[in-house]
């Protein structure tokens, strides 16, 4: 084997990696995205019905600018790292805002494991772009990946704001100490 082709076999190799991982991603964001969608139709308190319908939104972003990466492989054979902004500014505000239940406290009990659900889903993205980031070689894959993570840290913290607000309240409600 020549070194022509053993440089093309490892640079077969790795954007089929690439490839692999952001496909993956992809349907993960997108089931992310259908699952807040979905939720926001159910859950009761305005906060958290507006706060998964603007997550919906961001992981619709997420799906789009995935897309757009393997776009970039199967066009040029290569990715470039885009600093892409994840549009959350009111989400981050909504997390911090009292949240209003007009009496209505079981809305918090029903509420409270939708967001647990939500924090789960974006535990585990950040997770998985953490673990893809590492086992990537390419640099620019890495950057994107972490990127990405970073995106769904925020995310996660800010859902876990949430539930934490909710979930006290509750319990206070209730009158008895957390179970959690």
């Amino acid at each position: 084997m020549s070194i022509f082709e053993i440089i093309e076999e490892v640079f077969y190799l790795n954007k089929k990696k690439a490839l692999g991982i952001l496909e993956y991603a992809l349907a993960k964001e997108i089931e992310g995205m259908q699952f807040y969608e979905s939720k926001s139709k159910t859950v009761k308190i305005k906060q958290v019905k507006e706060t998964f319908e603007e997550l919906s939104n961001m992981e619709k972003n997420h799906a789009d600018y995935i897309t757009s990466l393997i776009n970039e492989i199967d066009e040029h054979d290569y990715v470039h790292f885009r600093q892409e902004t994840d549009i959350g500014q009111s989400f981050r505000k909504k997390a911090e805002q009292e949240i209003p239940y007009s009496g209505d406290f079981s809305a918090l009990r029903s509420d409270i494991p939708v967001l647990r659900m939500a924090y789960l889903i974006e535990e585990d993205f950040m997770n998985f772009y953490n673990q893809a980031a590492e086992r990537v070689e390419d640099e620019e894959l890495k950057k994107i990946l972490k990127h990405l993570a970073e995106w769904e840290k925020n995310h996660r913290d800010m859902i876990y704001k949430l539930y934490q607000k909710t979930a006290k309240d509750y319990w206070e409600h209730v009158e008895v100490e957390p179970l959690f």
